[in-house]
């Protein structure tokens, strides 16, 4: 073959080699715009999705809607959501074995794992052992909830302690009245739920006014009713349960007949999360 043969083929090979090159880049720069075409198209249907799920939770459309969507909405329209906690040794976790086998514990355990976007899900824990609601008061305890300024109070009405105490069934409702107030003057964009403390033992048990626990429960429970606020009776929603799984107060309680165990505290835990679940 002559040598101009051979040079002849070496372009060829060449231009071959040339166009290959330049007709797979053209493939690939194509496939690029169109890779890029569609993550735009994804981050703009994922853009209208989540517009979409926060119009659907938007607490104006829903006002019987369950509080865990009302977290989920507020996860969705803002860096944090804080959920804080007010009481006495319910709140506190007295009776449990370690901070995250109480109810509280658990539930934040719970509500962060219910949804992605709850992952940053804070809660701040304000609970006093021994305090009544006076001295939630007196101590300015309701003064620490507004610095968190939270999106949901958890108020666990200090009422065990108040009957411990003898306080005056007019003085436990104008704590809670003015408690209430305050929260509700000071935080007027966050959601307010009261709950009763546990069932105990010695309930009947009157104290130095001749007053017993359910007497306490029941004069508040008459302001709250009056007054239209959120509200969820721990003390009978624990009881029901008990009876379902055919289990006795002394089972759920410490040696002190008062306060829940690590299984009581589970079982409160269960009270509360079918409540954050239940649409109002």
């Amino acid at each position: 073959m002559g040598k101009y043969s051979l040079i002849i083929i070496a372009l060829i090979c060449l231009s071959v080699l040339v166009l290959g090159h330049q007709h797979w880049k053209n493939v690939s720069q194509a496939a690029g715009i169109e890779a890029r075409k569609a993550e735009a198209k994804l981050k703009e249907q994922e853009k209208e999705e989540r517009e979409a799920l926060i119009q659907s939770l938007k607490p104006e459309n829903n006002k019987t809607q369950p509080l865990i969507d009302y977290l989920h909405y507020k996860s969705l329209t803002q860096d944090r959501v804080i959920v804080s906690l007010v009481g006495s040794n319910g709140t506190s976790g007295t009776g449990a074995s370690n901070s995250s086998n109480s109810w509280a514990g658990r539930l934040e355990k719970s509500l962060r794992a219910d949804r992605d976007e709850l992952e940053t899900l804070s809660f701040i824990k304000h609970g006093h052992e021994g305090y009544s609601t006076e001295d939630l008061i007196k101590g300015k305890k309701i003064e620490a909830v507004i610095q968190d300024n939270p999106d949901l109070i958890i108020f666990e009405n200090s009422l065990i302690n108040n009957h411990y105490q003898s306080l005056s069934l007019d003085q436990t409702e104008k704590d809670l009245e003015g408690i209430m107030a305050k929260l509700q003057k000071e935080l007027p964009n966050a959601r307010i739920l009261i709950i009763s403390p546990n069932p105990v033992a010695n309930g009947k048990t009157e104290n130095s006014l001749g007053l017993n626990y359910l007497d306490y429960i029941q004069a508040s429970e008459k302001v709250i009713k009056k007054n239209k606020w959120t509200y969820m009776n721990s003390k009978e929603e624990i009881e029901k349960k008990l009876k379902k799984k055919n289990m006795r107060l002394a089972d759920i309680l410490t040696n002190d007949n008062t306060y829940p165990n690590d299984q009581g505290h589970y079982i409160w835990f269960e009270v509360m999360q079918e409540y954050f679940n239940l649409k109002k």
